[in-house]
């Protein structure tokens, strides 16, 4: 029992003489700026901060940590000092230390509400901002650069809001103390901060000497703030521009954008918001076009994007549906017959003689496409009577601008859409809108970019920035200040230009011998002119019936051999025309059986019309020709019957 006293006694005279030792130790701690518990957390020397952890578990420090001894032995000094000074003044005079209490925690109070109301209202303005490209970027980088996990962005990661709109040092990268500057590294770096942000046109500033390591994002300048055409660098640039390459405007360092309809993409779609400017970008490629000898058909279910063109000699305006269906059917059967040339011309493509290029602006998609659907919908015949077959269920007109679509660039017709939300239902399917190579978006959503252009990431800051549009062609977009014509400007250089040609060649300035006009500052400022007698070309009349006769009699004039021989050879035919005149060897039961609804494969030959007398569908003789030639032998039939069932 003495024995258990002794030594309880031993145990308790130990920890009073180690907590007296501790005493000392624990003062010394305190006044030099030592951790309490005797263990560093990060590199700081009594005059240097630290810049990396010495933590156990690798995580990232406290700031306090990182501070140099002498200034946290400052602090607590200070802090040490007010209390103790407090206490002395409150002992001599309670009232007025009381006081001064109040008054130095209401000014306390009052500041550290303010500097809340600060950072909650820096959160609420940058939070979407540090979520979408701070967070991001911090996450790629971290690691590459040696920051330890638990590193918060806003320690090292300095990114204004509004870091796409500034020209010079805009974004700085802190670097780690023991970073060396390696090249490999240095890449990585430059490869995750251009790609994150969606920079552009930038370089990288690297800082690596003495203490302070750091890199400085210098970005180029940006856009011109504005693009006219009355301005006379750039009406020079738009004079030297390719035939086929309209500019769309300039982007960094003034750099040209543009768009070859022939080597690069024959249809462009433009997608913005509310107030982005779609009118005014198609107005600038469709002007130059007409300058340069194409002729065009508007389809306007506005009705007043486009007032500059109305009466210009060889455009066609098409305001009602009805119009703009007729009108897309007469664009249909032209592009056929473009490519009926095509393919009997034994040539280069380039060269075929189609005849002028033509533009087709096609206005708010949107809205167009879906009136389009419905006005076929009532008018469709459902029902097959003695006049002839019931109508297809898909909108001639819709089928039309598709088959134009996929025709490409060789039969010269090219699509300019316009579409607020260019969906695949809005434009009337998927692989429709797959055929615009080029795509122009102006004051997108985050769900509109990654829609159209999905390759492209991250996408690039929207801006509100009058004019301002991303033109992606190639899997690659390009910021641009899009060129700006009046509409008075727009009408004079469409006038301005070559003459449209009625000829079957292919338009160019060799072949039309004539050379880029120049137009006067006068001719661009003047009021919209009257309608010439003799302009640009044949008048396109703007109602339905006026058009397709139009249309006929502008391509009727002076046709080539080779559009004769695709013409001549290619005439449809009845089934028993075919029979009796040997395009195929087949007997004419076993072709009408071959044709019948019920029995016809997919391979067989569309019907492309009723013949007036016999009331006997028409077929394509080449077409029926390719069909003979693949058509399965009997054996090859069997084999297919038995592998379907």
């Amino acid at each position: 029992m003495m024995a258990r006293n002794s030594n309880q006694q031993s145990d308790n005279n130990r920890a009073i003489e180690e907590a007296l030792g501790a005493v000392p130790r624990t003062a010394w701690r305190f006044l030099s700026g030592s951790p309490m518990d005797g263990k560093p957390r990060t590199d700081a020397t009594w005059t240097h901060r630290g810049t990396r952890t010495e933590r156990e578990d690798g995580r990232q420090a406290h700031r306090w940590d990182y501070l140099a001894r002498l200034e946290r032995a400052g602090f607590r000094w200070a802090g040490s000092a007010a209390v103790g000074g407090t206490g002395y003044a409150y002992s001599q005079d309670p009232t007025v230390t009381l006081e001064c209490l109040q008054a130095g925690g209401f000014t306390a109070g009052s500041a550290a509400t303010a500097w809340v109301g600060y950072r909650l209202m820096d959160g609420a303005v940058t939070w979407r901002h540090q979520r979408d490209w701070v967070w991001p970027l911090h996450v790629a980088l971290r690691e590459k650069l040696g920051y330890p996990e638990g590193t918060k962005p806003d320690w090292y990661i300095h990114v204004p809001v509004n870091y796409d709109q500034i020209t010079g040092d805009a974004i700085r990268i802190d670097l780690p103390a023991d970073f060396a500057g390696e090249d490999t590294v240095k890449s990585l770096v430059k490869t995750v901060v251009t790609n994150k942000l969606a920079l552009q046109d930038v370089t990288f500033s690297w800082q690596i000497e003495g203490k302070s390591h750091h890199v400085v994002v210098k970005q180029s300048p940006r856009p011109p703030s504005k693009v006219l055409f009355c301005d006379p660098e750039v009406k020079k640039i738009v004079e030297g521009m390719p035939e086929s390459a309209p500019l769309i405007g300039l982007s960094h360092r003034g750099r040209v954008v543009s768009v070859d309809l022939d080597a690069e993409s024959p249809h462009v779609l433009v997608s913005a918001g509310t107030g982005g400017g779609k009118s005014v970008i198609l107005r600038a490629i469709f002007a130059q076009l007409l300058h340069n000898g194409a002729i065009g058909a508007v389809l306007d279910r506005k009705r007043h994007s486009h007032k500059w063109v109305r009466g210009l000699s060889g455009v066609g305006y098409h305001r009602e549906i009805e119009d703009i269906h007729d009108a897309l059917v007469a664009l249909g059967e032209e592009g056929e017959r473009r490519n009926r040339i095509v393919d009997a011309w034994e040539g280069d493509e380039g060269e075929a003689p189609v005849g002028p290029r033509m533009a087709i602006l096609l206005e708010e998609a949107n809205a167009t496409i879906g009136k389009l659907k419905r006005y076929w919908a009532s008018v469709r015949k459902t029902k097959s009577d003695e006049e002839g077959p019931a109508d297809p269920k898909e909108s001639p007109a819709i089928d039309a601008l598709g088959e134009i679509l996929f025709m490409g660039r060789a039969v010269k017709m090219h699509v300019l859409m316009v579409a607020q939300s260019a969906t695949a239902n809005a434009l009337g399917g998927p692989e429709m809108r797959e055929n615009f190579a080029t795509r122009i978006l102006a004051r997108y959503t985050r769900n509109a970019w990654n829609m159209l252009v999905p390759e492209v990431q991250p996408a690039p800051k929207s801006t509100r920035h009058t004019g301002r549009a991303q033109v992606v062609l190639g899997g690659v977009a390009n910021e641009t200040q899009v060129i700006f014509f009046t509409p008075e400007e727009a009408r004079a250089w469409a006038e301005a230009g070559r003459p449209v040609t009625t000829s079957q060649g292919h338009t160019t300035p060799a072949h039309l011998g004539h050379d880029t006009a120049n137009v006067t500052a006068e001719a661009v400022t003047e009021p919209l002119p009257a309608i010439p007698a003799q302009g640009r070309g044949p008048q396109l009349r703007e109602d339905a019936e006026g058009f397709k006769q139009d249309m006929e009699a502008l391509f009727s004039e002076g046709p080539t051999e080779a559009t004769e021989a695709a013409e001549d050879t290619d005439v449809p035919v009845t089934l028993k025309m075919a029979v009796d005149q040997g395009i195929v060897s087949l007997s004419l039961a076993s072709l009408r059986k071959e044709a019948n609804d019920k029995n016809r494969r997919k391979e067989f030959p569309a019907s492309v019309g009723i013949d007036a007398k016999t009331r006997g569908k028409l077929y394509r003789p080449s077409e029926l020709k390719r069909w003979e030639r693949n058509r399965p032998k009997a054996g090859q039939v069997a084999e297919t019957a038995e592998n379907e069932d």
